[in-house]
């Protein structure tokens, strides 16, 4: 007798608001003339090789060709780079920022709300910079034979969630982010 048991990376994905990533994915045709790697499996497969560190697309496509039992419940049945680099370079990236928003509110709504309180609200304003190969991501000049782009973000010190995200070019200063 077959028992069915959950994955905890299948536990994580049902708390992505999937019919709002749908109509995401219609408002900016992100499945248009697509065949095999759909929206929906590109963002699996990225929260995968996240979650597990994975640093190349090659290490990727290994990764889940290992275990392919286990991603057939997820709808995926095998990923190949070249259709990963492919979703990744032409897929419209706002699909993802409005999934990025559309968690937020979530988070919002089940955040309890700390005891402590200002008379004014407060925010810190970080960054970090993500190192990527320049042959690839051309337009991410950071120095002379490296890419990077910078993630920066405002956290709300209250509800310990994040305000805005801000991607730019590695050698964007904080500063010059925080101003606009």
């Amino acid at each position: 007798m077959y028992q069915y048991s959950n994955t905890i990376f299948n536990q994580l994905l049902s708390f992505l608001p999937k019919y709002e990533f749908k109509k995401f994915v219609l408002q900016h045709e992100g499945d248009k003339h697509v065949r095999t790697l759909t929206t929906w499996n590109q963002l699996v497969i990225l929260l995968y090789a996240q979650a597990t560190g994975k640093d190349s697309l090659r290490e990727i496509e290994t990764g889940f060709n290992l275990q392919k039992g286990v991603w057939h419940h997820l709808g995926i049945k095998t990923v190949a780079r070249s259709s990963l680099a492919d979703a990744n370079q032409r897929r419209d990236s706002e699909i993802f920022e409005n999934l990025f928003y559309a968690l937020l509110d979530r988070c919002r709504e089940i955040t309890p709300h700390r005891e402590f309180k200002f008379d004014n609200p407060l925010y810190s304003f970080d960054s970090s910079t993500i190192n990527l190969c320049l042959s690839v991501f051309d337009w991410a000049k950071y120095r002379t034979t490296k890419g990077a782009l910078k993630l920066h973000l405002l956290l709300n010190n209250r509800t310990a969630i994040p305000e805005l995200v801000n991607i730019t070019e590695g050698k964007v200063a904080d500063v010059t982010v925080f101003k606009n």
